[in-house]
């Protein structure tokens, strides 16, 4: 997968032409009332607008999905930065450029070599083709997913592909949570759904794959990072599951490819977020990667949480 500059290009003039709606979440099809208002109930109403409601009907797409529209690969706009080919502060950007994505944290959109962006803009612009001026993007990065007249990068090794929708999952991820009351919630696959009840505290988690093998751990509220499983078995009080019964604040996973996903595909990374009870979910997080845009984490320590996804 992956597409041209001019194959790009060409995307972001369609959505400015069609006037496609910013709605979170949503990746460039046409969304119902009731598909816009699911999107609300698993983000939260920071992230999807109420007003957004009034957008059905029509193409709706948020900022990364843009470039997901064009590439067919699902990346959030922290992890289109984390797999660049190159970065640099926007200050430094040059006209040879035109295609390549300018970013902030949480935002992203597509540089027109002139001064410009196209972007999914949030809720209140929509799509739009701007100056620079009207935002406050911080650096411009080359996609890996994008041919520039070199071809569509090898060397990066892409992330884990988005099951859901139309995308094909490399690797299922299987998980499910045991929430404050004590009850254990049906297993969900990738992103299918998500793991957990809204209000509801989570205490416990149990992760597994189809393929490869993998490692996480969480965090006590109030308290320190329990040790590291790798089973999923809810009778298995050793290696079954993460958590002691106690509420938690974050979650830790890591996933190691195994050779024959490696030779086809690259190596690939557990891709998860979490959301704090009554919120919007916290950024996209990969493995146990730290850096400007990473934590190492899903997470922020102190606040419980009550949404959980993984893919």
């Amino acid at each position: 997968m992956g597409c041209t500059v001019e194959q790009l290009m060409n995307k972001c003039k369609q959505a400015l032409k069609e006037e496609w709606q910013y709605v979170y979440g949503a990746k460039g099809a046409v969304l119902s009332k009731a598909q816009i208002d699911a999107l609300r109930n698993q983000y939260g109403s920071n992230c999807v607008w109420w007003s957004d409601s009034n957008k059905a009907g029509k193409k709706c797409c948020d900022c990364s999905g843009l470039i997901t529209a064009a590439t067919g690969v699902m990346r959030g706009s922290a992890q289109y930065k984390s797999t660049a080919l190159e970065c640099y502060p926007i200050s430094q950007r040059k006209p040879h450029m035109r295609g390549w994505a300018v970013w902030m944290k949480g935002h992203i959109g597509v540089y027109d070599g002139n001064n410009g962006y196209y972007a999914m803009d949030g809720s209140a612009r929509n799509m739009v083709h701007y100056p620079l001026s009207k935002n406050k993007f911080t650096h411009i990065i080359k996609l890996c997913d994008v041919d520039y007249g070199e071809g569509v990068s090898k060397d990066k090794v892409p992330d884990a592909i988005a099951s859901g929708g139309s995308y094909n999952a490399i690797v299922n991820f299987m998980y499910s949570v045991r929430v404050e009351d004590g009850r254990i919630l049906p297993e969900v696959t990738n992103l299918n759904d998500y793991a957990g009840i809204r209000g509801k505290r989570i205490t416990d988690v149990a992760i597994r794959c189809d393929n490869g093998k993998l490692w996480y751990q969480v965090h006590i509220l109030g308290g320190d990072w329990l040790p590291k499983v790798s089973g999923c078995d809810w009778n298995d009080t050793e290696n079954g599951f993460a958590g002691d019964n106690q509420v938690i604040d974050a979650i830790r996973v890591y996933y190691y490819t195994p050779n024959n996903i490696v030779s086809a595909q690259g190596y690939q990374k557990a891709q998860y977020r979490v959301s704090p009870v009554g919120q919007g979910y916290y950024d996209w997080q990969y493995d146990d990667e730290v850096d400007e845009s990473q934590d190492g984490y899903a997470g922020c320590f102190g606040k419980a949480i009550d949404q959980f996804q993984l893919f």
